[in-house]
């Protein structure tokens, strides 16, 4: 019968019912079905709320939306920009590498594409650049914000999987840098071929320009620094940190005097707004789980991907299907669906769970660079108001390196392991 509810719940989803809510239904009316005691259902829904790991998440969604909203970003965008704008294609390396260094305080998709994108591709456009092109480049580097620690999927996939949060986070350091340099060395192709780079490049910045520039940025560096440091020498848990990092930026913008009512009121509200999310998908994947796994689904499901015994043909086919679904649902719902399915895979294939948790997350970002939803493309589209068919042509070309990052994190486990093995 559980098959019947699980058909249920895809029926819904492409009805355009919201997820949650699709697996929440499906999920009671089985619970109902087969006589279980909706106490349970209740029980099982608040756990989910109940976790101390998963409070790292709202404290993360804080940093990185707090520091958009002071103007931090900013700053890290104009010393990258000082630092990298006199090459061929400079600004679009300073995009990608001011995401690279934001990652390290936000870890979301939507906190780069819609904050620091904003300030990247205003500065792109000014210096000539193609406007969709500069959406391009933006939605490509923000995806970086989800790998390098930390990381809100991270904190969820080692819930879900019961996994250490901090080995996740460490593994996720190597390839979150792979991914910044290999839009780079695109970026460098497409500039020396002239395709869809502007002909001018910045005035050399003077090195006592960088120098000022890295000073007035230092205070806001202070925050990925203090993450990442706190984080690799294990003085704090991940949980710990996020909340040490938001205290941080809050000191730091009363003493700058940027805090103020207005943009202590839009924080606190998008932050709510995008937890509120986040936990109710989270709350509602683990009562759905909970069914296809008492249910037999995802033992039917797992016996089947074993039909494939070599684990390098699994690992393709695996990544197949969640690039697949990435086009036509939200990384996090996805995460939360298939991650008792990539575990119990893992297991049988003896694949270590913080390659694959990386991996999936790896994969699960490209998602939001791919047509029809594209999330992360649309978002910063709808900050610079460009078109979204033109900006998705030139993204395409960018996923080429993403997913050559891909495979080699898939096949070469050591980068993944290699920086959680050296710390312990």
């Amino acid at each position: 019968m559980v098959w019947i509810y699980f058909a249920l719940f895809l029926v819904l989803m492409l009805a355009s019912i919201p997820i949650p809510f699709a697996m929440m239904i499906s999920t009671l009316l089985y619970c109902l079905q087969v006589d279980f005691s909706l106490i349970m259902f209740a029980q099982r829904t608040a756990v989910s709320f109940a976790d101390y790991t998963l409070l790292a998440v709202p404290t993360f969604i804080f940093v990185g939306v707090f520091m958009n909203e002071t103007g931090f970003t900013d700053k890290i965008f104009d010393f990258c920009e000082k630092l990298l704008g006199h090459i061929p294609g400079g600004l679009a390396h300073a995009n990608v590498f001011a995401s690279m260094v934001f990652a390290g305080m936000s870890g979301s998709v939507q906190a780069d594409a819609g904050g620091l994108g904003n300030v990247e591709i205003q500065a792109m456009t000014k210096a000539g650049y193609d406007l969709e092109y500069s959406c391009a480049v933006t939605a490509a580097s923000s995806v970086i914000g989800p790998i390098i620690p930390p990381s809100i999927n991270l904190v969820v996939y080692g819930y879900l999987a019961q996994v250490s949060t901090l080995s996740l986070f460490l593994g996720g350091l190597v390839p979150g840098i792979l991914m910044g340099l290999s839009l780079m060395v695109m970026i460098a192709i497409q500039a020396k071929r002239g395709k869809s780079i502007s002909v001018k490049t910045l005035p050399r910045a003077k090195v006592t320009e960088v120098m000022k520039s890295l000073w007035h940025t230092l205070p806001a560096l202070g925050g990925p620094i203090l993450l990442i440091g706190g984080i690799m020498s294990g003085v704090f848990t991940p949980t710990e940190c996020g909340c040490i990092a938001g205290l941080y930026i809050i000191v730091l913008a009363i003493v700058q005097g940027k805090m103020n009512a207005k943009v202590v009121a839009l924080s606190l509200k998008k932050t709510l707004s995008v937890t509120a999310m986040t936990m109710f998908l989270i709350s509602t994947g683990n009562i759905f789980n909970w069914m296809i796994i008492t249910g037999g689904v995802l033992g039917s499901l797992t016996n089947a991907l074993l039909i494939v015994q070599n684990k390098f043909l699994l690992l393709f086919v695996l990544n197949v299907i969640m690039l697949i679904m990435g086009c036509f649902m939200g990384n996090m719902s996805i995460l939360v669906m298939m991650t008792p399915l990539l575990v119990g895979l893992a297991n049988s294939m003896g694949i270590d769970l913080v390659h694959m948790g990386v991996l999936t997350v790896l994969n699960l970002t490209i998602g939001c660079l791919t047509p029809p939803m594209a999330p992360a493309l649309f978002t910063a589209c709808k900050v610079a108001n460009a078109n979204f068919e033109k900006s998705l042509k030139l993204t395409m070309i960018l996923v080429i390196p993403l997913v050559v990052t891909l495979l080699i994190v898939t096949y070469v486990p050591m980068v993944t392991l290699w920086v959680p093995t050296l710390m312990g």
